[in-house]
């Protein structure tokens, strides 16, 4: 089974079975392990690629020597060596300008059927993720988004009302079955833009957490 991605010095490689290949999209999410969306890529193709944009529209307005830059290039450089240590001929694909034109020139140039990366909540990034994927979906290619970072996300922090919630604490009282994070939740893009469909997903095993009164010895 191959599962190939190119170093960031290198050309990608040239696809050999667009059939069953896909691409993954790297963000704030620069790591090898427990790492859901290669997961999934790797759990549903042969051929899976890797790949990070140097996103233009962050880094132009940054200065020249700015730490902050010089931090993701080393990650990335960590990256490209754990994603060579899964595989031979492994790595990542790095790009430069905006992920909007980048992404999907990529994957036609890599011919992929599916494109898989986690979620990401901030505004600029939905709307960036949203006109990604709807230029993906136009070319008949599958888009999936997964959760990652995070253990609640926005959509399982909800009130009774199905409201999002003012405080922690009706999570962990009131709120606590609704609010039950799922481990594996996946989005799956629909032909119509900025349409969602929830994919199956599974519950962690175990009880809600309780309060704090409820942790509380009797007596104490």
């Amino acid at each position: 089974m191959t599962r190939t991605s190119s170093s960031p010095a290198s050309r990608p490689p040239a696809p050999t079975d667009g059939a069953d290949s896909a691409l993954v999209w790297f963000r704030r999410d620069l790591r090898a392990d427990d790492h859901a969306a290669l997961y999934h890529a790797l759990r549903r193709h042969r051929r899976v690629y890797c790949a990070f944009v140097l996103d233009t529209d962050i880094l132009d307005p940054l200065p020249r020597a700015d730490r902050r830059v010089q931090f993701i290039l080393d990650a990335l450089g960590v990256l490209d060596a754990d994603l060579a240590a899964l595989a031979p001929g492994a790595g990542l694909i790095v790009r430069h300008g905006t992920p909007r034109e980048q992404i999907p020139a990529l994957a036609a140039e890599l011919g992929v059927q599916a494109l898989y990366f986690n979620h990401d909540d901030e505004p600029d990034a939905l709307r960036r993720d949203a006109a990604v994927g709807e230029t993906l979906l136009a070319r008949g290619v599958q888009v999936e988004s997964f959760k990652d970072h995070v253990v609640f996300e926005r959509s399982e922090l909800l009130t009774g009302a199905g409201k999002p919630t003012a405080s922690s604490r009706p999570t962990r009282t009131r709120g606590c079955a609704r609010s039950r994070p799922s481990s594996s939740a996946a989005i799956r893009w629909s032909a119509t833009p900025r349409t969602w469909r929830p994919a199956p997903r599974w519950r962690r095993a175990g009880a809600c957490p309780r309060s704090r009164a409820a942790r509380k010895p009797r007596g104490g």
